[in-house]
């Protein structure tokens, strides 16, 4: 007799074969009705973005046998012409009615198996990956809730298509919180691990990888417009692209973002924890006594605020040079360079703070320091 193995934990060995016939009915079922509720109101956007092509499937689409066939009869005239190229909904209409009448079918042929039939052995022992002999039986309580499984993969691509906002071609710069993986929102480790490709510093990618499921591209300031162009083609061919930053988007990338709003025209971004209420809690500053710019914006008038008794922090940003190049932008907009301020640095793991001036940021040896996302000058007003 044909050893029906079932997966361990299935209880097969207290159920009869009829049992075990009507519990792979109940779960092709189940899983049929997964997949349509998954593929229910399926658009052409989302059922043609965003694949990912293996060597197969490139095999597959060269298989071109069936285009040759509607040549011949074409030639021969048993038919006019080609359909048209823009029927893709028809044809998404089509595949889920193939979908149907193939299960249809299964079901019939799984319903009319008597026990003599399932017992009938279907695979060999193959000791090269030591996957064992199976009965009719066996193997159709394996593939029973194949469509179940796929059922799922289906809703979770939609999820990333509609997150991505592939229909807008837009590129999704995603917050990784202030360095710890507990800080990485939800929402940027699920759309990490279906992106293909993520662009980040090596800092952020190295956050970012216990998520990441494809190809990393690290960002750097001498291959930043490279990697942008690179992402206009991509977004416009389909891809999926992100681009990871540490602390949230919107403080330490907005430089970044404008210049992908600018090539790309669409720009979705995933908030997280930034460092501004870290640098407050540091340097112990009320929210409402403080407020918040960037180095990318401190050579604009309008990006530091007038003295109003309120500090104001200077947040670190991807590639934005020395602490030297802030301290000269500030001075130039008219803040007196004896001003005290606080730098703060190495926030995502042991915050230091250092008390010095304008001056001294711009003259001494501390101005070299790197403004890195995970720091920030602190400018105390009168």
């Amino acid at each position: 007799m044909v050893s029906h193995d079932a997966p361990a934990d299935s209880g097969s060995e207290t159920l009869s074969a009829h049992e075990r016939q009507q519990r792979a009915l109940q779960r092709l079922d189940d899983g049929h009705a997964a997949l349509l509720d998954a593929l229910e109101g399926l658009s052409e956007t989302e059922a043609f973005l965003g694949s990912r092509w293996s060597v197969w499937e490139v095999m597959q689409h060269l298989l071109t046998e069936n285009f040759v066939e509607a040549l011949e009869q074409i030639a021969s005239g048993e038919r006019e012409m080609l359909p048209a190229f823009d029927a893709r909904t028809d044809r998404i209409a089509a595949d889920v009615a193939k979908l149907e009448a193939n299960y249809q079918r299964f079901r019939r042929l799984i319903s009319g198996l008597g026990e003599e039939q399932l017992d009938l052995p279907a695979t060999p022992y193959n000791p090269e990956n030591n996957y064992p002999a199976l009965s009719l039986l066996d193997l159709i309580e394996r593939v029973s809730g194949h469509e179940g499984n796929h059922a799922r993969q289906v809703v979770e691509t939609r999820k990333y298509v509609t997150a991505f906002r592939s229909a807008e071609r837009a590129v999704t710069v995603a917050g990784l919180g202030t360095g710890d993986r507990a800080s990485v929102p939800t929402a940027t480790r699920e759309l990490l691990s279906n992106a293909d490709y993520v662009i980040g510093s090596q800092a952020a990618l190295a956050a970012a990888r216990p998520w990441i499921r494809s190809v990393e591209l690290e960002l750097r300031p001498d291959n930043l417009e490279e990697l942008v162009n690179r992402l206009v083609r991509d977004i416009r061919a389909g891809l999926w692209s992100m681009v990871v930053t540490l602390g949230d988007p919107g403080e330490s990338a907005s430089g970044l973002i404008r210049q992908l709003e600018e090539a790309v025209g669409a720009v979705s971004t995933v908030a997280a924890a930034g460092f501004y209420r870290l640098v407050l809690e540091v340097v112990g500053i009320s929210p409402l006594d403080a407020v918040c710019t960037s180095i990318e914006r401190t050579g604009e008038a309008a990006g530091v605020p007038h003295a109003d008794g309120r500090a104001t922090v200077v947040l670190g940003s991807e590639h934005a040079g020395s602490w030297r190049y802030a301290a000269a932008a500030l001075a130039t907009s008219g803040i007196d360079a004896s001003s005290p301020v606080r730098y703060v640095a190495n926030l995502s793991a042991q915050p230091s703070v250092t008390a010095t001036t304008l001056w001294d940021m711009m003259q001494s040896d501390i101005g070299d320091a790197a403004a890195a996302v995970d720091s920030a000058l602190v400018l105390d007003r009168a």
